[in-house]
């Protein structure tokens, strides 16, 4: 009886102890998104977009181990979003859940997108084929996504050989390691080939119904999709723009210069998100042990973050970022405190610590993607350095109002689902928000660089905490804000936060080969191909 093995990704096939195990053993592994025994198109594409079985270190929704284990102590401490405690070894990587990060995207979605092209390419009606290229080109925006995430995390990866066994009948193949600007540059320009495609495609009702039941991001809404594809392809380019300013330039200035062919999220509304909804959708109440209470509930603010910039500046975005400490003030955890006094102050609660009604306990927060503010704060940063998207000023400050506005928006989903009684916090008044941006810190005044300083680290802090990925990825391309950080004598793997992390120790056990055209890079002082500030 002929099989459909499920690549898993070649790391996750070692490490299950498969590299020469039974059919029965692969059959234990599959995952069927759905939970039936035939997989389709349609199945397997909402399972790349929500991986069930895995669904706990799901790296969108805010759950346990994506959070907890992984990208507040590392990412939150490399980005200093997260208020953190000195001590030893404080930079060093936890390789076991580096492995577990990396082991998640191949297993949940370079596996996925392969079946799906599987089940695709064994379609023989054109029509049904065309109209089922929605689900495949719709799919590799999210894909896209993720990869870029390993990319600036890991620099080269294993990509276009990746998932290779359900394309091989069974035959595991070792996975070469793709350089990482080749992949970004496949991607930023496949992202225009998609939008295009959106652009151009004519559903047919029983077609778009199948997607409109499948989607789980956008619910079949094409021009939200139009919109994620647009905002990640002006993402990607800002990511390259220092590494390669022309290619850049022509992007951005492509996308910004034809709204109409390329739309962006322009407003909160548009935000690209999955929406908290249903059982499986929500953050707090179905997810005991897994979801955003366990991973975020009593984490302290960032000293910098707090100290340095909101509370000078009067932040309006305080209130329902953070808690006041028990005297009635908002204060970070500074970087630069022995171990021993953090410690001490945090038990006596004279740290700030995480909004519980915004995050801890809202069991309505989102999976978010990406911002309106994001991409404002993007086009801010295009028209300071090449005249491109509109004016920097009334960018740079529309993207702050977009970010307090989201973050009172997401204060005031909060419904008490798990018993609590929190009261919504009133959105600041428009005189509030007019001195805070007008205030020194952060009005756009002063030299094109102190421009930039400010867009950048607005854009870091917009990021924040829930999504330090693209707030250590953003810190490392801009250099923003200017960040210090305690030297630690004690390690010998990191006496600073690295540019990168490790590769799993299977992709070096396991794929040596490949791994060793990789090695020489393989350090936490090589920075990602677009890092050259």
């Amino acid at each position: 009886m002929k099989k459909n093995f499920r690549y898993i990704g070649f790391a996750f096939l070692a490490s299950l102890g498969v590299m020469s195990c039974s059919e029965t053993d692969f059959e234990d592994n599959y995952y069927d998104p759905e939970k039936s025994v035939t997989a389709s198109v349609e199945k397997l594409y909402t399972g790349l977009l929500y991986n069930n079985n895995l669904e706990n270190r799901n790296t969108t929704f805010p759950r346990y181990w994506n959070l907890f284990t992984f990208q507040i102590p590392m990412l939150g401490t490399y980005s200093q979003t997260n208020g953190y405690t000195n001590g030893q070894k404080i930079y060093e990587q936890a390789t076991a859940y580096n492995q577990d990060r990396w082991d998640y995207y191949y297993t949940a979605f370079i596996s996925n997108y392969r079946e799906m092209e599987n089940h695709y390419n064994s379609i023989e009606d054109a029509e049904q084929k065309e109209q089922f290229r929605l689900f495949m080109e719709t799919g590799k925006v999210h894909l896209y996504d993720q990869t870029s995430q390993m990319v600036d995390i890991w620099g080269d990866i294993p990509f276009s050989e990746a998932g290779g066994l359900i394309t091989t009948g069974g035959d595991i193949i070792r996975p070469k390691y793709d350089k990482a600007e080749d992949i970004y540059m496949t991607m930023i320009d496949d992202l225009k080939n998609i939008a295009d495609f959106l652009n151009s495609y004519e559903p047919i009702a029983f077609y778009k119904a199948a997607f409109d039941n499948a989607d789980i991001l956008n619910q079949g809404d094409i021009e939200k999709w139009k919109i994620y594809a647009n905002s990640l392809r002006l993402r990607l380019a800002m990511r390259i723009s220092y590494y390669d300013e022309a290619k850049a330039q022509a992007v951005v200035g492509e996308i910004l210069n034809n709204p109409g062919t390329y739309p962006v999220v322009s407003n909160v509304d548009e935000t690209v998100q999955f929406v908290a909804r249903g059982e499986q959708l929500n953050s707090v109440l179905t997810h005991h042990g897994g979801g955003i209470k366990d991973a975020t509930i009593g984490r302290t603010a960032p000293g910098y973050m707090v100290n340095d910039l909101m509370v000078p500046s009067m932040d309006p975005r305080l209130r329902v970022m953070f808690s006041e400490n028990k005297n009635g003030d908002y204060v970070g955890v500074p970087n630069d405190w022995a171990g021993s006094r953090v410690t001490d102050s945090t038990q006596a609660n004279y740290f700030s610590r995480l909004d519980t009604a915004t995050y801890s306990r809202n069991d309505k927060f989102p999976g978010i993607i990406i911002t309106a503010a994001e991409v404002s704060l993007f086009k801010a940063e295009a028209a300071e350095r090449w005249s491109i998207g509109g004016d920097a000023a009334e960018n740079y400050e529309a993207g702050i109002r977009q970010s307090i506005a989201f973050l009172y928006h997401i204060n005031n989903l909060n419904d008490n689902a798990d018993g609590t009684n929190f009261v919504p916090e009133e959105a600041p008044t428009e005189e509030e928000i007019a001195a805070f941006l007008s205030s020194d810190i952060i009005s756009y005044t002063g030299s094109m660089d102190e421009k930039l300083a400010k867009i950048g680290t607005q854009q870091w802090l917009n990021h924040g905490l829930m999504y330090a990925y693209h707030a250590w990825a953003e810190y490392r391309r801009t250099g923003y804000p200017a960040l210090e950080f305690v030297e630690d004598p004690s390690s010998t793997q990191s006496t600073l936060p690295p540019l990168r992390l490790f590769y799993p120790e299977t992709e070096r056990t396991l794929n040596t080969e490949n791994y060793n055209e990789v090695a020489a890079e393989d350090k936490v002082d090589v920075p990602i191909f677009w890092d050259v500030n």
